[in-house]
């Protein structure tokens, strides 16, 4: 399926150019992992939804981050949100450094709404709605 540009595509860019991290909300198979992944190529990729990541994580956060290259989609946030005291560790330890952090989470989750205090001043967080009529043809208010 061929990638359908999003109307948020600018403001992912802008928002990269000012802060450390961004934070992606929205509700499931919205686009947001598509989304990022198409408009940053080269940032590596986890699913903090793989048992394997997650155990990684769970074991040993700092271990983690350090074998992570930079700019990273850390996907699901919401599944280990105790790695973002970490993430928020080394955005202040060089908090210049923007676009390094790319991550994703349901918006409906209610840890979310910590996730997104916790990151204030060193994340932009924008939401991804599901398509707009402007964003493809099939999109219908009927």
């Amino acid at each position: 399926m061929p990638f359908i540009h999003r109307a948020l595509t600018g403001e992912l860019r802008t928002a990269t150019r000012s802060f450390a991290a961004l934070i992606l909300t929205g509700p499931r198979r919205s686009g947001k992992t598509t989304l990022l992944r198409h408009v940053f190529p080269h940032a590596s990729y986890y699913l903090l939804e793989d048992p394997e990541t997650v155990a990684r994580l769970h074991a040993d956060p700092r271990g983690f981050l350090d074998d992570v290259r930079l700019p990273t989609i850390l996907d699901e946030i919401q599944n280990v949100p105790e790695i973002l005291n970490y993430i928020r560790a080394r955005i202040d330890q060089a908090p210049r450094r923007t676009g390094q952090w790319l991550l994703t989470g349901l918006q409906e989750a209610p840890l979310m709404r910590g996730v997104t205090e916790s990151m204030a001043g060193r994340a932009a967080v924008l939401q991804l709605l599901r398509f707009s009529t402007t964003e493809h043809p099939k999109v219908s208010l009927a």
